[in-house]
This record gives structure tokens, sequence and C-alpha cells, in this order.
């Protein structure tokens, strides 16, 4: 499809659009600077007259992907957003193949491919792919549901905490996301599915994993709270909703 398209590589084009132009391709030329020496990871004076990288980074370009732009001439980091929406989607595909064959062994390998791609190339993808971060979730996706399984099943936490940990490095605000699931799925799975004298232990587990990853974590989303509370996105939701309308606009 880039192909026909003439995108880059094959072409000069970008796909690079909305978010993607006005803050993830501006955030990469960032940490470029920051990994050449040329800016200061604590103290940015290219924005805002002088603000902190570090909540930004691990808001938007923490992504261990993201550190590529080291090799890439700066005239064509607006260019490398289409190799960096195509790596991750192929991890995307790999990770869910990784998924389904450790799940459903019976899978065969054409049918294994089949639904990797199609969870590759969901709706989501192809509608927020501008948020290149966010296909970070989606590949790691997988991963955290075989480290939720592995607790589960054999009682094992490892697999789950290095999941979450990296997760929540990648991307802490979509994690608010994750966390809703993990309350919805871990207790409808244990209620449902593990036997009644195991309920309380895979709770457990599962509890103090979280809280290890937390911990572990802290240097992640402390600051960059902190951060994010001392910004104008720090509204509150009583503010918030006393502001606007209770219907929103048709376009919205």
């Amino acid at each position: 499809v880039m192909a026909a398209h003439g995108q880059f590589p094959f072409g000069e084009k970008s796909i690079a659009w909305c978010d993607m132009n006005q803050q993830v391709v501006p955030l990469l030329l960032d940490l470029k600077n920051v990994l050449s020496g040329q800016s200061d990871l604590f103290l940015n004076m290219a924005n805002a007259g002088g603000t902190s990288f570090w909540g930004i980074l691990l808001f938007f370009v923490s992504s261990p992907f993201s550190l590529l732009v080291a090799f890439i001439d700066t005239k064509d980091i607006y260019l490398f957003a289409n190799i960096l929406v195509f790596i991750k989607i192929v991890v995307c595909a790999g990770t869910a193949s990784l998924f389904f064959r450790n799940k459903f062994t019976s899978l065969h390998v054409l049918q294994n491919i089949a639904l990797s791609v199609m969870y590759a190339f969901c709706g989501y993808t192809m509608m927020y792919f501008q948020n290149v971060v966010w296909l970070d979730m989606m590949y790691m996706f997988p991963i955290l549901l075989l480290g939720m399984d592995r607790i589960i099943q054999k009682e094992k936490v490892l697999l789950y905490i290095i999941a979450l940990t990296a997760m929540i490095t990648i991307h802490f605000y979509l994690c608010y996301m994750v966390a809703i699931f993990l309350i919805l799925a871990i207790g409808l799975y244990t209620w449902f599915c593990v036997e009644k004298e195991r309920r309380k232990k895979v709770v457990c587990l599962f509890g103090i994993s979280t809280l290890i990853v937390l911990c572990i974590t802290g240097i992640v989303w402390v600051p960059s709270l902190l951060q994010y509370l001392q910004s104008g996105r720090g509204t509150g939701i009583i503010e918030s909703l006393s502001s606007g309308s209770f219907i929103s606009e048709v376009y919205t």
C-alpha cells in the first residue's frame, strides 16, 4: 500500500498528519537533540521558554523505537515517521502471533498469521497511527495477556511484572485504560474461570505484582503526573464538565 501511494521509502510522501505532524515529529526532533547532546533532558530551552523534557519524554516518545532518531538526519525525521509506523505494525503482528501460538496451540500456521495480521491492521491502528506511541501499547498488549494467563494458570508473576512495567514506562498516561481493563478482566476471569479455593491467592498475586510494578515505575509516573497536574491539562473533572455542554458539538 505504501509503495502504491508513493510513501517513503518508496517515494517522498509522509503519512505524518494531525498529532503526528504537530506533536510526534517535533518531539522526536527534541529527542534527537537530547541524544546528540544539543539539549538537556531535564531543562529543555527549546520549548515553552524552558521546561523539563523528562515528563514529555515519558508522555510521548519513550518508546525504544524512538531512539532510532539518533541515526536519522534531522531533515528526514518527517519521513522517518513512515518507518516508525511500519515497524510497530509489524511488531504488533509478531506479538499477536506469539499470543495465539501459546494460547491456541491447535491453530494452523496460516490461521495464526491471518489472525495476527488482522490484529495489527485493526481499526484502532488505522485510525490512530498518527499517535504512533499508542501502537506501543498495541504490541505490548498480547504480552500482558500472556502474563495475566501465567499468573492465573501457573501462579508465576514475572512476565506480568515485566509487561506492565514496560507499558507504564513506554506510555504511562494510556495505562489508565490498561488499569481499567485489568480490574475488569482479572475480576471477571477469576470469578468465572478460577476454582473457588484458588481465587484469593490469584487475586493476591495480581495485587502484589501490581504494587511491585508501581514501585519499579515510580520514577516514570510520579514526576510525569506532577508535571501533568501543573499543566493546562490538569483541570478537575467537575470543572471540566461544568464548563462544557452535556451534549457535544456534532463535529466532535
